[in-house]
């Protein structure tokens, strides 16, 4: 195990609790927000680089040899650094800017190619979800695990979606895993559905593509919390993102069947 985790998990801590007081402010009078569009339903405005401005001054002032992968900054030093933050400073933007209240803040962290911790803030609820390797994940101080639903017609299964699956094949795996008498929920931001799915509120997570700062952390608070997840990334590159599929113990296997058996088939087509 990696030595400073714990360290490490109390800046990112920090850091998370301070960009998301910062975007608190700035939705607050969110209409005064210039906003550019990247791509289909993809926003940005200088609440998101705002956010990782201060994250990564805290993350760099504390450990200036990581590496680090935002969302608005891209990498800097990731290629070479053994330990590795990867951050979404707003996840849920469209969420933000509409006044919907379903967006978070999220840092994970990846040493040695592999995602040992994560920190996901809700700053409207003052949640904080923390998970790191052998520290158990927890909510505001207090110890959560996944849920135990095993039938899956007592079973939610949050779902994510972007423009890079394609309307079919949402359609198609949504379909799947209705046929199995789950329940799902679409709230429109990747990270907090995952923190919940480690939080025992939600059974499973399926998206067929999550760029990594939307994914890293929340899958280092699942498998804290004792859920099983597919390989992330399934290639070997972590900035393509991959396919994520996490649930608890119980109804893993089933969703794995219905959705394909591996991660490959849940990449992205070309």
């Amino acid at each position: 195990m990696f030595s400073d985790l714990t360290g490490r998990r109390a800046v990112a801590t920090d850091a998370a609790r301070r960009a998301g007081e910062h975007l608190k402010f700035l939705y607050a009078d969110r209409g005064a927000l210039v906003v550019e569009q990247k791509g289909l339903n993809d926003f940005v405005s200088r609440a998101d680089r705002e956010a990782e401005a201060i994250i990564k001054t805290c993350l760099g002032e504390a450990f200036p040899d990581d590496g680090f992968i935002g969302e608005e900054t891209g990498q800097s030093g990731a290629s070479r650094a053994r330990v590795v933050w990867v951050v979404d400073p707003l996840d849920g933007t469209t969420n933000f800017l509409k006044g919907t209240h379903n967006w978070c803040v999220s840092i994970g962290l990846v040493v040695d190619d592999t995602i040992v911790g994560g920190v996901i803030y809700d700053p409207l609820r003052d949640e904080i979800f923390e998970g790191f390797e052998s520290q158990g994940t927890r909510v505001n101080g207090r110890a959560v695990e996944v849920s135990s639903v095993a039938d899956p017609g007592n079973g939610i299964i949050a779902l994510g979606y972007n423009a890079r699956i394609g309307a079919a094949r949402f359609a198609g795996d949504t379909q799947a895993l209705l046929a199995t008498g789950l329940n799902f929920r679409q709230l429109g931001a990747g990270a907090l559905m995952l923190a919940y799915v480690a939080a025992g509120r939600i059974d499973a997570y399926f998206e067929r593509h999550m760029w990594p700062w939307d994914a890293v952390a929340g899958l280092a608070l699942i498998k804290e919390a004792g859920g099983l997840q597919a390989d992330y990334p399934a290639g070997p590159d972590i900035l393509a993102g991959s396919g994520v599929l996490a649930a608890n113990p119980a109804l893993y296997p089933l969703l794995k069947d219905v959705l394909g058996g591996g991660p490959d088939p849940w990449m992205v087509e070309a």
